[in-house]
Order: structure tokens, then C-alpha cells, then sequence
């Protein structure tokens, strides 16, 4: 019988409004390599059921280690801006580095403003050490560093200066929903909710630095990476989104899974194949969370019409082989 949790995280994606901005911050500063480009077509526009991206140039990313989890960035024509209302939905990514004083000492001349950091996350030995900047296109960034033996969920370390993205947090109007939603519609295991302040996501709602944030970790399997559950205050509002678009800002987070069919949601549009990267001849489909938030639901590879890397479509170009 398939499995219908998810099992990895594999992109994702931030709807930006200088796509050469956004490629040359990520490539020249924090070592990041184009692997496909070219402009959102017909078919994916069709799964994603967005008529209105057909034709926005977009790139995709992938970190020096070579690991494959890709940044996407489609160029909508408008930034997210940081700061009040807070708007339901993804909130940030955040990226494993071996050094986030280095990093930030590196990057004070750059597209890249800090908001808070480098400091240890716990007053313990061996503690995860953070720093939380703004991207070019209003991104939220987390750069953060685990040491051996370091993370509570068994978590390693980066493999290149800047690596991949293992923890993206998402807001939502209540906690239980969403518990719901990641543990008993998608198959993850949900932790039970903690208090957490976090003065970015407070600045961001308008509160005050000190607020406490309802909190609660979803593992996925494996060991790498984790969906944070933020509850966000009353005056936080559903997330804008003109029809026929993304949604602005971080616009969907995408995973693996070994089983469209099997997932007990409803899509925004049939599974359907896409042969480009990242999808590569898998089925893919979007569910959208309680939040508003958009998961982009892949097969895994065991699933694939093929084992081999289909040439891209028309409008598409792969970078590296």
C-alpha cells in the first residue's frame, strides 16, 4: 500500500519582481548555481491553476553541495513586503551554513540586510547558532548552523558555506487546523505545540517583539528536514492573491510523495506530468493547507513514467546535466 506522507522537500519558491536581482544575489553571494530557466508554460501553468504566470520568466536553484533542493524564483512583478499586516501563509525558509558569523560578516555588503543575529537559538552546549536577513525581494532568510550532536530531531550539518533549505515555517489562524492538515490528511507526525517568541515573525505581524507565538514542529521522515506550525495573532490576515496568480512572496513550498493518489485532499487541479525540472516526468499537483498555503505535491521517482531525464519543454532550458 503507498505511502501518502512527505517525504522530502524539494523546492521552493518565491514569486519576486527582478528575476535577475533575485538569481544574482543568490548566485554571487551565497554560492547558489542556475540549473534550468526559461518561462512558466501552458502545462504547468494548467496544474498550478495559474493563467495569469503563463509566460513569467523563472530560474531555478540549487546550493553548492549539489544536494538537490532547489530555490525557485518567478519573476510576478511585485515584491512581498516585510512587515504589518502579517498575512497567512509561508513565512520563510531557513538554510543550513557551516558558519553564520563568517556568512554575516561576508554579506554586510550585500543585496542581503540582517534582521537579527548570529546567536545561539538555546542556552545549552553545542546549540544551533542563527542569523534571520532580507533578501532582495523581501524573502525572510534563515541562515542557521548544527553541530554534531547539536539538533534535538537528529538534524546534520551544512555541506557547503550555504546549503540547502531544511526547515520552512508557515502561519496560520489556528494550530489545530493545521495539526490536522500536516498530521492527519498528509501522514507526518505533528509535536505538540510550544510557546516560542520570535521577534521577525513579530515585526512582520505588527506585535510586540516579546509576543509569544503558539509553535509546533512536523518532522519529516529521514532526519532532514522540518515544517514549522506558527499560529499567528488575531490581526493577522489571509494572504492577497489576484486570481490567476501565484501567491506573492514565498508562493509554495514543494515536496516528495510516494502517492498522488492516495493524498485525501482535494487539488487545484488533476496530477499531471511535467517533463522539467524540478519534476522530471513525475506527476505533480498543488494542495493548498489550511493557511492558504501551497504545497506542490511531487511523486518520488519509484513513481515516474521513466527512470531517465527527459529533454526539457519548449521555453525550457536545463543548465546542467
Amino acid at each position: 500500500m503507498a505511502k501518502r506522507g512527505l517525504t522530502f522537500l524539494s523546492a521552493v519558491t518565491w514569486c519576486v519582481a527582478d528575476l535577475d536581482a533575485a538569481r544574482s544575489a543568490w548566485c554571487d553571494h551565497l554560492g547558489f548555481r542556475v540549473v534550468a530557466e526559461g518561462e512558466i508554460g501552458a502545462a504547468q501553468c494548467e496544474t498550478w491553476h495559474t493563467p495569469a504566470a503563463r509566460g513569467q520568466p523563472y530560474c531555478l536553484l540549487e546550493p553548492a553541495s549539489g544536494d538537490p533542493v532547489f530555490v525557485r524564483f518567478v519573476q510576478s512583478g511585485d515584491n512581498y513586503p516585510f512587515g504589518p499586516p502579517g498575512h497567512f501563509g509561508w513565512c520563510a525558509a531557513e538554510f543550513l551554513v557551516e558558519d553564520p558569523d563568517q556568512l554575516a560578516s561576508r554579506l554586510d555588503d550585500s543585496p542581503f540586510t540582517r534582521l537579527a543575529g548570529p546567536a545561539d537559538l538555546f542556552a545549552r552546549p553545542k546549540a544551533p547558532r542563527a542569523m534571520q536577513m532580507l533578501g532582495p525581494s523581501g524573502e525572510i532568510v534563515y541562515f542557521t548552523r548544527i553541530l554534531p550532536g547539536g539538533s534535538q530531531y537528529g538534524m546534520k550539518g551544512a555541506k557547503s558555506e550555504v546549503d540547502r533549505a531544511f526547515i520552512v515555517p508557515v502561519g496560520g489562524p489556528s494550530m489545530t487546523e493545521m495539526q490536522n492538515f500536516y498530521g492527519e490528511l498528509l501522514g507526518l507526525r505533528t509535536m505538540e505545540p510550544m510557546a516560542f517568541i520570535n521577534p521577525i515573525m513579530a515585526h512582520a505581524c505588527g506585535v510586540p517583539p516579546g509576543t509569544v507565538f503558539p509553535t509546533a514542529i512536523v518532522p519529516l521522515p529521514g532526519r532532514r528536514f522540518l515544517i514549522e506550525l506558527d499560529e499567528l495573532p488575531p490581526d493577522a490576515v489571509p494572504r492577497p492573491r489576484p486570481d490567476g496568480c501565484l501567491p506573492p512572496g514565498m508562493a509554495m513550498v514543494s515536496f516528495l510523495t510516494e502517492d498522488l493518489d492516495s493524498v485525501p485532499v482535494a487539488f487545484r487541479s488533476a496530477p499531471a506530468r511535467l517533463d522539467l525540472p524540478p519534476y522530471d516526468g513525475a506527476r505533480t499537483a498543488i494542495v493548498e493547507g489550511p493557511a492558504g498555503e501551497w504545497c506542490e505535491l511531487i511523486e518520488r521517482a519509484s513513481s515516474r513514467r521513466a527512470p531517465d531525464r527527459p529533454a526539457p519543454s519548449p521555453g525550457h532550458k536545463r543548465l546542467k546535466q
